[in-house]
């Protein structure tokens, strides 16, 4: 036995020094040693899979290569044999894009088997999806088991991984994760409902049908979280549900009523609107927190509903972030409002966690840039002097500086003074820097008064100014040959002869003056006149 569980860990060992550095190329076609055992594959891999799988299943009587090795040939591929998501920037990705970044890209690039390996994992794939279905018929002597059936569709589901198949993966994943939810194993099933939401984004449905299951799947993950008592989780599952919603549409159109009111949802899970400053901005629904049978001015009952919200509030780290990207996704979308409600959910994130100094700083500045896009000069003021400037760490901050200008030059209505706060190589340089990209747009695009505005057509007023200028130009120099002998002359005349002309050419002007009555006998009336 002792042999065997050396053999087995240095299997394993060579597996994980595989997945690390990738496979060894000095193998032939077949993978070297380990001809029937799969290197990445975890199903294969696990004493439990040995055990479970029959000495009769094509899988034992067909020697197989290596994944590793059978990726190195040259018909491989890398990532999902279904429609990748798109690259172009106008467009908006899956909620895991948006909000996973390169960690749910790189988790989609696996290795996908061909040939006979492919067939290999396919027949263990059924095999796996025909004993869960055993596993749940109840007999004479037997009831049915949903933990083991949940176990085989998911390593179906592990399989059909292995060979690209989205969709059959798909299924599986839901599979495992109605029947994990049955038997309150809720972290699991969050996993698999995660993963199916994932591989629906980059599925072959159409555009509706994609932003159906994506928005259904993970509103399940929350619940599953939520059942589990994981707030955080919860709430970024939410968050994922609601933007995929928009999955698909133009980075810059506008939301609809539905898919924002999904959103702000996603924020209050967040943060309470008990605790959010900014809750009188929320466009759509009302606050879950609110009682409609309550008394406005209910004093205890607003107590009531403050003390609720402190303990649903959600303060794990990089909670903020979430919303932050949320708010920059909303300016994208030139949702102002909206997202001055997100960025003050998570103002409220950082203040409740009470420990960050330099993001809080930034979510300060981010309030008072987003109010004065708004045209809210006031507001901004306001929360600058009552709210902002209470915090001492942000007293001494780039931050707090670069807010102080940007309202002293709105309230002053000095363009100048706002030109030279927001310059890229002005004082406030480093802090804007620090700041959202989007946001760092939006500076850019605040007025002195009124709401900050795209200016679409400043690009066809310069393109268009130079084509009339030639068009103007061209005539004068055609007819310029045509005058220029007549003024030639002119240059041989001496100094006193240009004076005398000049004066005459004055006399005859004033006659001219006199003759269509706009001469100025009357100086008097001019000098009662005073344009000061």
């Amino acid at each position: 036995s002792n042999h065997t569980t050396m053999a087995h860990y240095k299997r394993d060992q060579a597996s994980n020094r595989d997945a690390l550095f990738g496979g060894a190329s000095s193998g032939g076609g077949g993978g070297g040693g380990r001809k029937s055992r799969p290197s990445s594959t975890r199903s294969a891999a696990s004493p439990t899979a040995a055990t479970v799988r029959p000495a009769t299943s094509p899988t034992s009587a067909v020697p197989r290569p290596s994944p590793r090795a059978v990726a190195a040939g040259p018909h491989s591929t890398l990532g999902s044999t279904s429609s990748t998501p798109t690259n172009d920037p106008q467009i908006t990705l899956g909620p895991s894009s948006v909000f996973g970044g390169k960690i749910a890209s790189r988790n989609r690039l696996v290795s996908i088997l061909n040939g006979q390996a492919k067939i290999d994992k396919m027949a263990e794939a059924e095999d796996y999806r025909l004993k869960a279905k055993q596993a749940m018929t109840r007999g004479i002597f037997s009831k049915p088991d949903p933990i083991s059936a949940a176990n085989f569709y998911k390593r179906a589901a592990d399989a059909y991984k292995a060979c690209g198949e989205n969709r059959l993966e798909r299924l599986h994943r839901i599979a495992s994760g109605d029947l994990q939810m049955g038997q309150d194993a809720y972290a699991t099933a969050a996993a698999e409902y995660t993963r199916a939401a994932e591989l629906a984004e980059i599925s072959d449905e159409t555009l509706a049908r994609k932003r159906q299951e994506c928005h259904k799947l993970h509103s399940d993950a929350a619940t599953a979280w939520a059942n589990m008592g994981e707030k955080g989780r919860s709430a970024e599952s939410t968050v994922k549900a609601a933007f995929g919603l928009i999955m698909g549409q133009e980075v810059t159109a506008a939301i609809d009523k539905k898919a924002l009111a999904r959103i702000e949802e996603s924020i209050e899970t967040f943060v309470p609107d008990p605790l959010n400053r900014k809750r009188n901005y929320r466009r759509e629904g009302i606050s879950a927190y609110d009682d409609p049978n309550a008394d406005p001015n209910d004093q205890s009952a607003q107590r009531a509903a403050l003390e609720l919200a402190k303990q649903n509030i959600v303060t794990d780290s990089y909670a903020n972030e979430t919303l932050f990207q949320i708010g920059a996704e909303l300016i994208r979308r030139r949702h102002y409002e909206s997202a001055l409600y997100a960025l003050g959910a998570g103002t409220a994130s950082l203040e409740a966690e009470g420990f960050a100094t330099i993001s809080l700083s930034r979510a300060y500045v981010s309030e008072t840039i987003l109010t004065l896009a708004i045209g809210d000069t006031v507001a901004a003021s306001q929360d600058f002097q009552r709210v902002h400037l209470q915090r001492t760490s942000y007293l001494s901050s780039r931050e707090c500086a670069l807010g102080e200008d940007l309202i002293r030059a709105c309230d002053a209505m000095d363009l100048d003074a706002l030109d030279e706060a927001r310059s890229k190589t002005g004082p406030h340089r480093a802090a804007l820097a620090n700041l959202e990209p989007a946001l760092r747009g939006l500076v850019l695009e605040i007025r002195v008064s009124g709401r900050a505005k795209k200016e679409k057509k400043s690009v066809d007023v310069v393109s268009k100014k130079p084509a009339k200028t030639a068009v103007a130009v061209a005539p004068a120099a055609v007819a310029s040959p045509t005058k220029f002998p007549s003024t030639s002359p002119k240059a041989d005349l001496s100094s006193e002869d240009i004076l005398k002309e000049t004066a005459a050419s004055f006399e005859e002007m004033d006659d001219l003056m006199e003759d269509m009555g706009l001469g100025d006998d009357d100086e008097e009336d001019d000098d009662e006149i005073d344009l000061t």
